[in-house]
């Protein structure tokens, strides 16, 4: 796997970040707090933690699990953690109103959203779903964007839950979630179903690593020798995802080793399979793409810098 090839590649380029950090007799200890609780769309942040990734380069990275009551943008902007991941949809909405945080790496391609609904032979694209109940986040920027995009104005909306029964008893309804795990909880109960992912339809949100402005002004060698961690640490899981299944089938009981192995294959084939030396690039037409979505909405206001929301200049190769 070309991931793997490269492994050496990324532990030579976090002892170059971090070589003055690596003089220290203990290593800079830094936290990131993840946006839920333990599944495979993490597992490069929880293979640095588990595999001491950064420490020659001088940072001791500790990954501090979500949930529910987990708001990871207000809580690394007020010091509660030095990064943390989110949705850049999100992160560009925290920055127009006034937090001081930046992504640095992303290390999903897309947020892999997805509308799932009974199957339906006669369902042929989005449109064709006008008019049935969708569970979503309501009020979130992707809804708005699809609903106004594809004029979904007549859909009735409800609150998204884990909770599958109301689903099951509701033949006209299309459920919110991930495609790396949502069809295949659905299949498990015995349900038959089809999706639509949001990035067939045009919404691609990065998921991404992120810091605030201070960390990236005042501690360059830590922010670089953490990035440089966190990229091999996706590396190494994509060439071992199984090393991690113990880990975080035991943290998590909602995601059984069956549901990790085809949500680990579908994120490695989907996500991880570009080009190995560039991973965690960011690029400046996705985040404009994506400022102009959220602006066609009026989530953003149209003078709003989308640059101002990303540092591409952490990773080498990655560009301005």
């Amino acid at each position: 796997m070309r991931f793997a090839n490269v492994v050496k590649g990324a532990v030579s380029t976090a002892l170059l970040a971090g070589a003055a950090l690596a003089q220290a007799a203990e290593p800079v200890p830094v936290r990131i707090l993840l946006n839920w609780f333990a599944q495979p769309d993490q597992a490069g942040y929880w293979q640095a933690q588990q595999g001491k990734l950064g420490r020659d380069a001088g940072v001791a990275i500790a990954v501090q699990q979500g949930g529910p009551r987990i708001q990871t943008i207000p809580q690394v902007a007020s010091g509660q953690a030095e990064f943390g991941i989110a949705n850049a949809d999100d992160l560009l909405l925290a920055r127009a109103r006034g937090a001081p945080v930046r992504a640095v790496l992303a290390h999903l391609d897309h947020v892999p959203y997805t509308l799932v609904y009974h199957r339906d032979p006669a369902v042929k694209s989005i449109r064709d779903l006008r008019g049935r109940t969708f569970a979503v986040n309501l009020g979130s920027a992707y809804w708005e964007w699809l609903r106004h995009h594809y004029r979904l104005d007549g859909a009735r909306t409800i609150p998204v839950s884990g909770d599958l029964s109301l689903f099951r008893n509701d033949p006209s309804m299309v459920q919110q979630g991930y495609s790396l795990y949502l069809p295949a909880r659905m299949a498990a109960a015995g349900l038959a179903v089809q999706q639509i992912t949001l990035a067939s339809l045009g919404y691609r949100s990065y998921g991404v690593l992120f810091t605030t402005d201070d960390m990236i002004r005042t501690k360059p060698a830590v922010v670089r020798a953490t990035v440089a961690a966190v990229r091999q640490g996706w590396r190494s899981y994509a060439a071992n995802p199984a090393a991690l299944r113990p880990l975080l089938t035991t943290m998590n009981q909602q995601i059984p080793p069956a549901l990790y192995d085809t949500a680990s294959r579908e994120l490695i084939d989907t996500q991880l399979a570009g080009d190995p030396a560039r991973f965690g690039c960011m690029s400046a037409a996705r985040w404009r793409e994506l400022a102009a979505q959220l602006q066609s909405v009026k989530f953003l206001p149209a003078g709003f810098d989308e640059k101002t929301a990303f540092d591409n200049t952490l990773i080498p190769g990655c560009g301005p």
